[in-house]
């Protein structure tokens, strides 16, 4: 092919015979069956030669060749630019991407799913914070972000700077995975962020390493359902749910407990036996903090969001 533009009508005016045609068809076939599939420029200089010196057909599959190319040029544009527009929504839903793009991206990423508890003051500050290689999105109301890491120490300090710019409210949970386990990651990522919501866990960043406990029990369907179904009587005792996640919230202190309630520690003493009437187990024993603490959140993620946004849930 000598050249990408197209040639003048005048060049194709007179069209070839019926006979012509049919021969050129049948060589075209032939060709199609050696054609290893290199590119539009091959395939044209193979018609070219099919042509058999025919100038009107030579024309032809110049012109021809032309309009392939810029049809070619203008669908590899689309796809470009259909990737570009969500590149981090594509990888959180484990879309294919074209293999240009797949090699253009970071071999490992932190992957962060935050939940801002201010999204208008923090957003700034977090785009700011990841950096122009981050790629973001939005998946439930929370922020995803894929950050570039090379490796461990990097993540740290990618962690640090996102949990600045919380300021005390909202939550940061993290993983990090390979590129092509970045769903993985994401889903993991997503679960550590309800059970720390859900568990009325304090503003900051955590791992799956901070809920080992909780996402062992959740994970399990069953389960889930037998403790949720255990605590949920506790709800119709609104001063008792109250008291229990006052105790939660304080780490089992009951004077911090409490204190936040505004209450004698005698008065929360008889709450806490009252909690073991409804639901069979004592919140004052390690394994019944324990369990009671799991059917918390277990029944928060059995319930639909309550709109939680303080930096001390």
């Amino acid at each position: 092919m000598t050249g990408r533009s197209l040639f003048s009508v005048e060049a194709i005016h007179s069209a070839p015979d019926e006979d012509t045609v049919a021969d050129f068809r049948a060589k075209v076939r032939a060709a199609g069956q050696e054609w290893t599939g290199k590119g539009p420029d091959d395939l044209v200089e193979l018609l070219s030669q099919a042509a058999a010196g025919d100038p009107r057909l030579a024309a032809i599959v110049r012109a021809g060749g032309g309009l392939l190319h810029d049809f070619l040029d203008g669908y590899r544009q689309k796809a470009t630019a259909d990737v570009s527009r969500d590149l981090a929504g594509d990888l959180a839903d484990g879309h294919p991407l074209p293999a240009d793009i797949v090699e253009g991206l970071t071999p490992r990423y932190l992957i962060a799913v935050v939940r801002l508890a201010e999204p208008g003051r923090q957003m700034a500050a977090l785009r700011a914070a990841a950096g122009e290689d981050a790629l973001l999105t939005h998946r439930d109301g929370n922020v995803v972000l894929f950050v570039p890491a090379a490796g461990p120490r990097d993540g740290e300090e990618w962690v640090t700077r996102l949990t600045r710019c919380l300021g005390g409210k909202g939550w940061l949970a993290t993983a990090e995975r390979d590129r092509a386990r970045l769903v993985d990651g994401l889903g993991e990522a997503c679960h550590v962020l309800r059970l720390v919501v859900a568990g009325l866990r304090p503003s900051g960043a955590y791992t799956i390493s901070d809920v080992l406990v909780e996402y062992a029990v959740t994970l399990n369907e069953e389960v889930r359902t037998d403790l949720a179904a255990m605590i949920r009587p506790l709800r119709a005792h609104k001063v008792l749910w109250e008291t229990l996640t006052a105790f939660v919230d304080s780490d089992y202190s009951k004077n911090k407990t409490a204190r936040s309630l505004f209450i004698h520690r005698s008065t929360l003493d008889y709450r806490l036996r009252r909690i073991e009437c409804v639901t069979g187990w004592d919140p004052n024993s390690g394994r019944g903090a324990q369990t009671l603490t799991a059917a918390m959140i277990a029944e928060a993620l059995d319930s639909p969001p309550q709109g939680r946004t303080s930096g001390n849930p």
